[in-house]
């Protein structure tokens, strides 16, 4: 039970993260006219930003396959 409520602490603080990382006072900090390979600034860094959160959230998330989930006791 205590690895489960850690991963829930772990999902909740990541979704913090994306929403801080995506929010207003961060992105008018790539609202610029500049491109990297072509790619303007703030698409680049939304787009990294959502890869980069969907990477960790797999991490967080991810069980073996050989490990069995145990029935909760209730």
């Amino acid at each position: 039970m205590a690895q489960n409520s850690n991963k829930n602490k772990q999902l909740i603080s990541l979704f913090f993260l994306g929403f801080l990382m995506l929010n207003y006072p961060i992105l008018s900090l790539f609202n610029i006219r500049s491109f990297v390979l072509g790619i303007p600034l703030l698409c680049l860094y939304i787009f990294s930003i959502w890869f980069s959160l969907i990477l960790l959230i797999s991490i967080t998330t991810y069980r073996p396959s050989g490990t069995l989930r145990k029935p909760d006791k209730h």
